[in-house]
């Protein structure tokens, strides 16, 4: 079979001089301490999750946290509860301890499979399998007082709604949320934040504002290190390509790798033979 043709796009960029180690590492480090201000998704994301459900679907560093806190703090103000999930216990942990300096360890619980503490706090931290269970015991006419006064539920990592394997316990933790509380979703890899936002609007009372975009905040280097320590810079462009078919491998990365696979996989393909 002939081989496939460069396009003029793949001939351009191979004509391109390749990224230098330096121009790869410039720039890399703490950010000038600038202002802070809120960028119009927040202010959006923020207004909208006092009436209605919403889904942040943003690159990683976007600032999808300081949502979660204000509107915790809305909630909470309100006298509401909030109740905030993660997938796993290392990062409820993390935010317990977050959260914790924010509000004030008094104001702030957790509850995991290994840990209680404040189960009755203003603002709760937990895996949400442990909340699915809550909900569980409350359609089953279980009392909990949390639920009464529940005003806002954050289910962070929510893209684990497409795990095979847990992914009901997102979709029952939905669907069997108490109406009177607002829903808050946070991602930055929903593969289908439209669909989902549709399905959300159809099993809730009210619905749900979908907030996407694809600009990160901080741009994404890519590199290849070497098992000899040698450092070079994976693309030939400064900033990680945002599609497979315009990515371009660095010269020296692609001859560090050749030599690699050549010392670890040589002996193999022979006894392979």
């Amino acid at each position: 079979m002939a081989a496939k043709k460069p396009t003029k796009k793949e001939n351009a960029a191979q004509r391109l001089e390749p990224l230098s180690l330096d121009q790869f590492l410039d720039g890399i480090g703490p950010p000038t301490p600038d202002s802070f201000s809120l960028d119009p998704w927040q202010e959006d994301a923020i207004q909208n999750i006092q009436q209605k459900d919403v889904i942040v679907s943003v690159p990683t560093g976007s600032g999808k946290t300081y949502v979660a806190i204000e509107a915790a703090r809305q909630a909470m103000d309100a006298q509401k509860t909030v109740l905030y999930t993660s997938p796993l216990k290392a990062l409820s942990n993390t935010k317990f301890t977050e959260f914790s300096k924010i509000f004030g360890p008094k104001r702030v619980g957790i509850l995991t499979g290994e840990r209680r503490v404040h189960p009755y706090a203003e603002i709760l931290v937990m895996t949400t399998e442990i909340l699915r269970n809550l909900l569980y015991d409350a359609a089953s006419g279980e009392i909990d007082l949390r639920l009464n006064t529940l005003g806002l539920v954050i289910l962070d990592e929510a893209q684990f709604l497409a795990d095979p394997e847990r992914g009901v316990v997102w979709e029952e933790t939905i669907i069997f949320c108490p109406p009177q509380a607002r829903l808050l979703l946070l991602s930055a890899s929903i593969g289908n934040p439209k669909e989902l936002t549709t399905w959300i609007s159809s099993i809730r009372p009210t619905s749900c504002h979908l907030i996407h975009h694809e600009n990160r905040s901080v741009p994404l280097r890519s590199g290849y290190l070497h098992p000899d320590g040698t450092l070079a810079p994976l693309f030939r462009t400064l900033n990680t390509p945002s599609a497979p078919e315009h990515a371009q491998l660095h010269p020296k990365a692609q001859r560090l790798f050749h030599s690699y696979q050549k010392r670890t996989l040589g002996p193999y393909r022979h006894r392979r033979r």
